[in-house]
């Protein structure tokens, strides 16, 4: 098995502008509610209120989360707090914010998103170490460039506006420390990582698995990878308010239309997938890169897998893109793999209007740092795009999700072999399919398909 590992990118003057400039309008034009009720819950805590923080807020707010991420805000809100910009949570204060306070919180999301980006550079390069007398190159498009320019990444982090993106950053800290060996580290950065929804628990039990077979080790393991959420749910267990939210969208996500045949066919290929590692017998100092291939697959797997038996969120893709960006240095044939990410976002763009309409749609643009000045439209996108786009838009989806394995196991396809191999060379296709015009087109479509909607229904309207 190789990595494609030879040929850097180069970016001109004007495609950082481009880049910065886009990145610049989704940060100030748009802001889902979500981020505005999380943040502005955090203030209580610098009112004072810290042990009874889930019984004071409950009258404004339900607080379904731990409370990380609540901390994580509330010290990132000290230097607002310093001039007196967190008013404390009043019927009038829990959900709105000032222009300062979106652009502040907003900033946290966005220093979390590059610093995924850096380490997952980082990770790659564990990953090509060796592979080269110059240094570490990649072939094609390099994991740290298609993370940056991801519409998924994008559109949760600088459009949606969600905070996922703080679980994502440890998750990639832990499977960093995980290729580097370094076994308490990749434990504890888990650790911190399930705390932020529990979704890193899905990763790092067939980890675990993979590199550690006897029972009081796995038992170590698993003591300290819940070691940072107990010792939440120890702070907080007096709090009824606190055990009665704490779970919620656990159950709702799982449970609200009962036991699935989708959830316990993904159950099953979930527990196949871990009986597989923990037979397995692979040694991970003279098998390294197939080590690292199967963590990076088995990732993937996890979270596709969970997203095929649950409700799931729009935002839970950030959690995904990041192994898609991995796969993209064990696959030939990129080309398909950027075509089915663009086909997949629009997929979730047409999916959003209309399943979550005056939510997930245009009227995020009310929450941007210029909606108190702009009039009240009342025509939505999904009042252009309906609802009969719904079901091609899921299946869009999943196949963006389940891109890398269809296009891995295409390529090893004697049938199929050559095709991909000629798909793959731009001297065989014209220059609109030419890998580089792709990712441009790739990453142009995650911010402008949302403010040509926005333009087009406030035009209308």
């Amino acid at each position: 098995m190789t990595t494609s590992c030879k040929k850097t990118q180069s970016f001109s003057k004007l495609d950082y502008f481009i880049y910065s400039a886009s990145l610049t309008l989704c940060f100030l034009l748009f802001k889902q509610s979500d981020l505005t009720v999380t943040n502005n819950a955090s203030f209580a805590f610098l009112h004072g209120h810290f042990w009874d923080f889930y019984d004071y807020a409950q009258a404004y707010f339900d607080n379904y989360y731990l409370p990380v991420f609540y901390w994580f805000f509330a010290i990132w809100n000290i230097p607002l707090a310093l001039f007196g910009l967190t008013p404390e949570v009043t019927l009038q204060t829990w959900a709105h914010s000032t222009p300062i306070q979106t652009i502040w919180s907003k900033l946290l999301l966005a220093l979390f998103f590059f610093g995924c980006v850096k380490v997952i550079g980082k990770i790659a390069d564990q990953i090509c170490d060796g592979l080269g007398p110059s240094g570490l190159k990649y072939e094609g498009l390099a994991p740290r460039n298609l993370l940056a320019t991801s519409p998924f990444a994008i559109f949760v982090v600088f459009i949606f506006s969600q905070y996922d993106i703080f679980g994502v950053f440890f998750t990639l800290l832990g499977l960093h420390s995980y290729f580097s060996r370094r076994w308490k580290w990749f434990a504890f950065w888990f650790s911190v990582a399930i705390s932020f929804k529990y979704f890193a628990a899905l990763l790092f039990l067939p980890l675990v698995l993979n590199i550690e077979k006897r029972f009081l080790p796995l038992l170590i393991y698993g003591l300290v990878g819940i070691a940072v959420s107990a010792l939440q749910f120890l702070l907080y267990w007096h709090s009824d308010a606190f055990l009665g939210q704490i779970f919620y969208l656990v159950r709702a996500k799982t449970t609200d239309n009962g036991i699935s045949i989708r959830l316990l066919l993904a159950a099953i290929a979930y527990g196949a997938m871990c009986i597989y590692f923990f037979l397995a017998k692979i040694n991970i100092l003279t098998q390294s890169k197939e080590w690292q291939r199967q963590s990076v697959f088995a990732c993937l797997f996890a979270y596709v897998l969970m997203f095929s038996a649950v409700h799931w969120n729009p935002q839970w893709l950030v959690l995904v893109t990041p192994f898609v960006c991995l796969c993209y240095l064990y696959i030939n044939s990129q080309k398909a793999l950027v075509l089915l990410e663009i086909l997949g976002f629009v997929g979730l763009t047409f999916f959003c209007i209309n399943n979550w309409a005056g939510n997930v749609d245009i009227s995020m643009i009310y929450g941007g740092i210029f909606g108190d000045f702009l009039p009240a439209n009342h025509l939505l996108a999904g009042d252009l795009i309906g609802r009969h786009s719904m079901a091609i838009s899921r299946v869009c989806i999943y196949l963006f999700l389940y891109s890398p394995f269809l296009v891995y196991g295409l390529e090893r396809w004697p049938l199929a072999r050559m095709y991909c191999a000629k798909f793959s060379k731009d001297s065989n296709l014209s220059k609109y399919f030419r890998l580089q015009t792709l990712f441009n087109a790739r990453f142009l479509v995650g911010p402008y398909i949302w403010m040509i909607l926005t333009m087009i229904c406030f035009s209308l309207a």
